[in-house]
């Protein structure tokens, strides 16, 4: 069995096969094959206990997963510094996520909400179903993305004039507008109105807008920037038992976002969001805490939902990186979450020789390279190859070196420590 100590460990990750995943981006990133066809919809790289990762010591090929090592020795791998900080818990969550399909509408809660909602859960002990539990553990879950193609997502709601035209523009749902004024609480009377409608109710508004939006689309057809193009998209996504999802209302609420590679956005607790398309790569604090608001045959709790939205904060949060430099190659996408920061490496034509020492965990993760295998090592250790694909964890206070091949696309995440 591994002894955990403050070095280079290589990282196996796990694979999340939700049905919104895309077949083909991770299993070609990975370079695995899919012989079942099935969705491979997130690759995680953690210790959360849903899907913890297996740390393996490239001296021995030992191995262990990676939240039992953090228990057994959390000051060795994550640091005083955090430990004290942050608990003796890995603070991130590190995925790859590749959407081919839109996922669930959902908002995640704050840390207070999380911690009094699962020991609320917790209480209930054996008289708890499994299938509605809404908190797996007692965390926030801020999370930023980063597109590593055209991503594109919903996340925050749109002006209140916005929302209010595009629903006039559907004659089944002008009704939904009744006394509501052009104040800054319509937003929020009109998605609790949406989210409490009856079943009957539901079909009555949303097959017809369906039919007219399919006849237009039929005559020129919507194209990505426009909602409907969503709408059509979510609502041929829908299983047929289940065609009157309420979250559909939720296309036309929220700002349509595209990311283009690189860019990112940040989406703190409260934000109502959903991704649509594409593939990134996904930080957030150690959490999988979900409140969902339609778009999904999984259980939806209306009630525990609304009390989660904030819909007075800021509703985007675009992240610009900072730029690179001949004295620190890593672009830094920094975000106001004290668990994670985000960095990238991207080496283009010339190999980079790195000299680091971790003052907390870290992942790295290589989602690109050209073929030639990059070297990690420690003073007095043969070095580790590392390849598209593949990942490791650096436990606090080590020092490393490496020489990352030319053409190579590395992600690091970490703890952002005051030094």
């Amino acid at each position: 069995m591994l002894t955990p100590k403050p070095t280079l460990y290589q990282l196996e990750g796990g694979i999340q096969h939700y049905a919104w995943g895309h077949r083909g981006a991770i299993p070609q990133m990975l370079g695995i094959g899919n012989p079942h066809d099935q969705p491979h919809a997130e690759y995680w790289m953690g210790a959360h206990a849903d899907m913890p990762s297996l740390l393996i010591d490239p001296s021995n090929s030992l191995s262990m997963r990676l939240d039992e090592a953090i228990g057994k020795s959390p000051e060795t791998l994550l640091g005083k510094a955090v430990c004290s900080e942050l608990g003796n818990r890995l603070p991130f969550l590190f995925k790859v996520l590749a959407a081919a399909q839109p996922l669930s509408i959902q908002v995640h809660p704050s840390k207070d909400q999380a911690r009094q909602g699962y020991a609320a859960e917790m209480a209930q002990g054996r008289n708890l179903d499994p299938s509605t539990r809404l908190f797996s553990d007692d965390n926030h879950k801020p999370e930023i993305i980063i597109a590593l193609e055209p991503f594109y997502g919903l996340c925050g709601f749109r002006p209140w004039q916005d929302i209010k035209e595009a629903f006039l523009k559907i004659p089944q749902w002008a009704i939904l507008l009744d006394e509501l004024g052009d104040d800054s609480a319509s937003t929020r009377k009109l998605y609790e109105r949406v989210m409490r409608l009856e079943d009957l109710q539901l079909e009555s508004m949303l097959a017809p807008a369906i039919e007219q939006l399919r006849r237009l689309h039929n005559q020129s057809p919507f194209k990505p920037s426009d909602p409907a193009f969503w709408f059509l998209r979510a609502s041929d996504c829908l299983p047929a038992e289940h065609p009157w999802d309420r979250g559909l209302f939720s296309v036309f609420m929220l700002n349509l976002i595209c990311l283009q590679p690189g860019e990112s956005i940040f989406i703190p607790s409260g934000i109502l969001h959903a991704y649509l398309q594409g593939v990134g790569m996904e930080l957030m604090a150690n959490s999988n805490n979900v409140l969902r608001g339609g778009l999904t045959p999984k259980h939806m709790d209306v009630d525990a939902l609304l009390k989660h939205i904030d819909y007075q904060s800021t509703q985007t949060h675009f992240i610009k990186p900072s730029q690179s430099t001949s004295t620190n190659p890593w672009s830094c996408y920094a975000v106001p979450a004290r668990e994670f920061e985000c960095q990238h490496l991207n080496t283009q034509a010339l190999p980079v020789d790195l000299d680091i020492q971790s003052q907390g965990p870290e992942i790295w993760f290589m989602n690109q390279d050209q073929g030639e295998a990059s070297q990690l090592s420690l003073a007095g250790q043969s070095p580790i190859d590392m390849r598209q694909g593949q990942a490791v964890f650096i436990s606090a206070g080590t020092r490393l070196g490496a020489r990352i091949a030319a053409g190579v696309s590395l992600y690091r995440a970490l703890v952002p420590l005051s030094t």
